[in-house]
């Protein structure tokens, strides 16, 4: 990863164009994206966007983030949020912990308001299969939440 004019991003979620404009604006030629399990859609989406602007994406399978803060290879997190107050965001699944891995090693937060909406809870087979083959064995149950409550003292900034 190059020195990024100094900005070390990772992205979390699915956001509106602005966001990436605005990391244009900012001259960033690299960001961190998540892949975003169980669909990989907010990988996709935000890698597209970012190959548009001209700016490299750097794939991370979502479990790699806190290997990323250790290093010291991030200076900022942007999540995208579906609904946020006074009181915090409702963000995309993970983001609760990007938010206190930020928090521990003084990182800041922005939020961006979502391009779209995400369903609260996924069905199992999202995590037992992974491009149609299964690969989870039979027998076993899944829990998937594909949002969450991040508290507003892990967010620095909101932008709508």
């Amino acid at each position: 990863m190059s020195a990024n004019n100094g900005k070390k991003i990772v992205l979390q979620g699915i956001f509106d164009e602005k966001a990436f404009d605005r990391l244009k604006k900012q001259g960033v030629k690299e960001a961190f994206v998540l892949e975003g399990r169980p669909s990989l859609k907010a990988a996709e989406d935000s890698s597209q966007e970012l190959l548009k602007r001209g700016i490299k994406p750097v794939l991370i399978s979502d479990n790699m983030a806190g290997f990323l803060f250790a290093k010291d290879m991030v200076k900022e997190v942007w999540l995208s949020y579906q609904i946020a107050d006074e009181k915090g965001a409702v963000c995309r699944i993970g983001s609760l912990i990007l938010g206190v891995l930020a928090k521990r090693h003084k990182i800041p937060v922005n939020i961006f308001k979502s391009s779209e909406k995400t369903k609260f809870m996924g069905k199992p087979d999202d995590l037992f299969y992974f491009r149609g083959q299964r690969v989870a064995p039979s027998g076993i149950k899944a829990y998937v939440p594909l949002v969450e409550w991040v508290p507003q003292k892990y967010i620095s900034k909101r932008y709508e």
